[in-house]
């Protein structure tokens, strides 16, 4: 047994450096993990406490918000202060807007009438006193994107308005310009 022990003595000496080796790299390991795995405890902690801290700053702001006067429909009838404008005179503002929205999207316009009275208005219809309504028949010119972008920017006023009739048409000589025709009623009311 001596003699098996002496010849094999450098084969016993690598297995025991190996195992010696294999469970220090274990404890190395397992203890980085444990390391990590408790950084990540910590983190999550701080995570919580950090989000539970931005909830109450989000709660605090909506709380301390001004309420805000809700409506059903999120637009309002243009309102004009005093008895002192006509009915004509009182969609100044609102002629101004859409006309800046017309030429803020680069669309061209080529006619426009206005009906101050249109015949089949259901707000004019109700006769309930103070309410103006104005038809604004429009022909105008542009590309695709440009109506896009005007009809977009209509839709995101504040005030109400509504589009009727709207016929588009492609030009004859360059199928990306299109003639339009459109119709685009306001409200006002005078106090």
């Amino acid at each position: 047994m001596e003699r098996l022990l002496k010849e094999n003595i450098l084969f016993i000496l690598i297995a025991i450096l190996t195992l010696l080796g294999g469970i220090f790299a274990a404890y190395t390991t397992a203890s980085e993990a444990l390391t990590n795995f408790s950084q990540v405890a910590e983190k999550k902690e701080s995570v919580a406490s950090k989000e539970m801290e931005l909830e109450k700053i989000k709660q605090s702001k909506i709380d301390n918000e001004p309420k805000k006067k809700e409506s059903t429909s999120g637009k309002v009838i243009y309102e004009v202060l005093g008895q002192q404008f006509s009915p004509e005179a009182s969609f100044g503002i609102m002629f101004e807007n859409i006309l800046a929205n017309i030429t803020n999207s680069g669309v061209r316009i080529r006619s426009i009438d206005y009906n101050y009275s249109p015949a089949d208005d259901k707000i004019l219809n109700t006769n309930m006193p103070n309410y103006n309504a104005c038809e604004l028949s429009f022909t105008t010119v542009g590309t695709y994107m440009q109506f896009q972008n005007f009809f977009k920017n209509i839709a995101k006023e504040k005030y109400l308005s509504s589009i009727y009739e709207v016929y588009i048409e492609p030009y004859d000589k360059d199928k990306t310009i299109l003639i339009t025709k459109f119709k685009i009623r306001l409200y006002t009311k005078t106090i």
